[in-house]
């Protein structure tokens, strides 16, 4: 089935961009004013299938974007521009790290930002990102964003989930998290023990849940239940909070590549002690 376009975009242009399989609708907001309807319009676009397909599967969005140029900062706005994302379920999340390289790749490319060395804001703070581009020198194949210093909060937390004690660590990356270490993602609970912890009583906000299984101290695999998405392909914020929850716990040393389904991402520590997450980016048609 060839791809359709969402009832609520119709006249409007729109790209589907995948960060590691991490879907976004992007719309570029020096056309489209963001609003209280774009909360309605996430839930519609990411509810029903439109014929889009990574590796023959049927997929769906995680989330809407719009990018728009950053005129607050006049002397770096050629560099930088502001991101605003909506959840499937019509959320807007404080972060979003395979979203932030979306909206880079989108920015470069729609002559938001004209080098590859820009910023993305959004509401979290300043990231800074640094674009590769194709050998043609105009598309954007892959993208680094730095994501703050996040903040252990409890490297043991115990909840009750039913009749069930679970064990994990509580990570802030502007967004909330809780990792749990697990012995093998193919047979972790992501989809009954996932939603139950989302919505805790422990985190009022909810929180993205994430099923870590280190191989080695530079190399993990992780799936990820997502606060207002479900389980998601992919996951940057998510793999971010893994990454340093399984540091602090003496499992894993940065750089970290971390094996998600949708593809691989990187977690790397910068000499300022900046977090900083890699991995591609694309468009799928």
């Amino acid at each position: 089935m060839s791809p359709r376009t969402p009832q609520v975009l119709d006249g409007l242009s729109y790209r589907l961009l995948s960060g590691a399989g991490n879907l976004f609708v992007v719309l570029d907001g020096r056309v489209v004013r963001s609003g209280a309807h774009m909360s309605d319009w996430a839930r519609a676009v990411c509810s029903l299938d439109y014929g889009w397909s990574v590796q023959g599967q049927p997929v769906r969005p995680d989330g809407l974007m719009v990018v728009v140029p950053n005129h607050q900062q006049s002397k770096r706005k050629t560099q930088s521009c502001t991101m605003r994302i909506w959840n499937a379920d019509g959320s807007e999340p404080e972060t979003c790290g395979n979203g932030l390289r979306c909206a880079a790749k989108y920015a470069y490319e729609a002559g938001i930002v004209s080098h590859t060395a820009c910023v993305v804001y959004d509401a979290a703070g300043q990231h800074d990102c640094e674009l590769e581009l194709d050998s043609t020198g105009t598309a954007v194949v892959a993208a680094r964003i730095s994501m703050g210093r996040p903040l252990l909060e409890s490297l043991t937390t115990v909840l009750r989930s039913h009749d069930d004690l679970v064990q994990g660590a509580a990570v802030n990356v502007g967004n909330p998290h809780f990792v749990l270490q697990v012995s093998s993602v193919a047979t972790a609970p992501v989809t009954t023990l996932g939603p139950r912890l989302e919505r805790h009583a422990a985190f009022p906000q909810g929180a993205n849940i994430e099923f870590l299984a280190m191989r080695d101290a530079h190399h993990a695999e992780l799936r990820v239940w997502e606060r207002g998405c479900g389980e998601t392909q992919a996951c940057g914020s998510g793999t971010v909070a893994a990454a340093v929850a399984a540091e602090a716990l003496g499992r894993a040393r940065l750089p970290l590549r971390v094996s998600l389904p949708g593809g691989v991402l990187t977690v790397s520590r910068r000499f300022d002690g900046v977090i900083e997450l890699h991995g591609p980016v694309c468009e799928l048609t």
